[in-house]
């Protein structure tokens, strides 16, 4: 490499053109990179790094980020200088490179704007007190990028700032309750604060009768449920334990909730929720419902307090799930919902093609 760097140097004094520093940059940090390089000679390139990271030549210096990112081999002051450089340069080395320091990824998030934050937010691995600064700093497109990171560590604290900040961003909201660690306590204080926002807006609404807008409040924080504890899968359960018994604690495991759930196809939290109301194991009314027996199913949600003629429509979604590829998929749910409200029309005809909420209102009237 040695004889390869002293080449270079040569070449550049006699040939400066930006053209052959962006191919003297290529070929240098690829020498750099090489496993067998010597620290005498990634010295000398290093010298040459800083000075080619004040190339008048934006193309020059992007070159040197992108050939640096993966090395952990880069010193912190040449990264700092890449990572504060304008956003072409800098956010290749603040995205991948695994040299900089939780302080300086702070100090980034908080000082640059949105193009060097949304790079931080974006890295394989983020530390709850950088997600914290990302929270406090960035702007909403910043913090969805973030809340959709499922590398990004988030304390609970910090996700009270992401609730505080966008009550009324749907997409930062939906990457929020999705992530693995949602707790039910932030689940409780986020459907909290934006029912709220939606009563606020509704109220603006001077033609809206209050019965009407309660009513629309009550059904979005229904849904909202819905979607925070039925991300089905076995490491979620847990998780919809626990929000089943903390609404329940709280009273708002209403009928209604849980008729909503088995008419939209959240049938986990349908399952958990009529247990828990009928004071059974979980996996006791999934088998009770898996063997879609008549009787069983009837007793199940007489001992539940729902209505009788939500037993009906439990056998019915349980044969219908079985025909439908992934059901717990948004598509899935789609399909359920349609072919249950066809299931659903002998016994009530005017319900309305593609729409749960006809079906529930006929099983919820309360």
């Amino acid at each position: 490499m040695a004889q390869l760097t002293a080449d270079l140097i040569t070449r550049l004094r006699e040939e400066g053109s930006p053209e052959v520093r962006r191919e003297t940059v290529a070929l240098l940090t690829n020498e750099f990179c090489a496993p067998d390089a010597l620290p005498s000679e990634q010295r000398l390139a290093e010298s040459i790094f800083r000075i080619m990271a004040r190339d008048t030549d934006v193309a020059v210096r992007r070159a040197l980020a992108e050939g640096l990112k993966d090395s952990p081999e880069v010193p912190s002051d040449l990264a700092m200088t890449l990572a504060k450089d304008v956003a072409e340069v800098a956010t290749p080395m603040l995205h991948y490179s695994l040299v900089f320091t939780e302080q300086e990824l702070i100090e980034i998030a908080r000082s640059q704007p949105e193009a060097w934050q949304q790079a931080v937010a974006r890295r394989e691995k983020i530390s709850a007190p950088v997600s914290d600064a990302l929270v406090e700093a960035g702007n909403e497109n910043v913090v969805v990028t973030l809340v959709r990171n499922q590398g990004a560590e988030i304390s609970d604290d910090t996700s009270n700032k992401v609730i505080d900040r966008f009550p009324n961003s749907e997409d930062v909201m939906t990457g929020l309750v999705r992530r693995p660690n949602f707790s039910p306590q932030l689940a409780e204080r986020l459907l909290t604060v934006v029912s709220e926002a939606l009563r606020q807006r509704l109220a603006a609404m001077t033609d809206l009768a209050p019965a009407i807008a309660n009513q629309l409040v009550t059904r979005g924080q229904e849904t909202m449920t819905l979607d925070i504890g039925t991300q089905d899968s076995p490491e979620r359960q847990p998780h919809l334990d626990q929000l089943v018994r903390q609404l329940d604690v709280k009273g708002r495991l209403t009928p209604a909730l849980i008729i909503r759930s088995l008419c939209t196809g959240h049938f986990g939290f349908f399952e958990t929720a009529a247990a828990r109301r009928a004071g059974i194991d979980p996996d006791n009314a999934r088998a009770l419902i898996a063997n879609v027996d008549a009787k069983s199913v009837a007793a199940l949600c007489k001992a539940a307090k729902l209505p009788r003629a939500v037993a009906e429509v439990v056998t019915n979604a349980k044969d219908l799930r079985s025909g439908i590829p992934d059901p717990d998929s948004t598509e899935g749910r789609e399909a359920f919902q349609n072919e249950l409200i066809e299931r659903c029309r002998g016994r009530y005809p005017d319900l309305v093609a593609g729409k749960p909420d006809s079906l529930i209102a006929k099983l919820a009237p309360f």
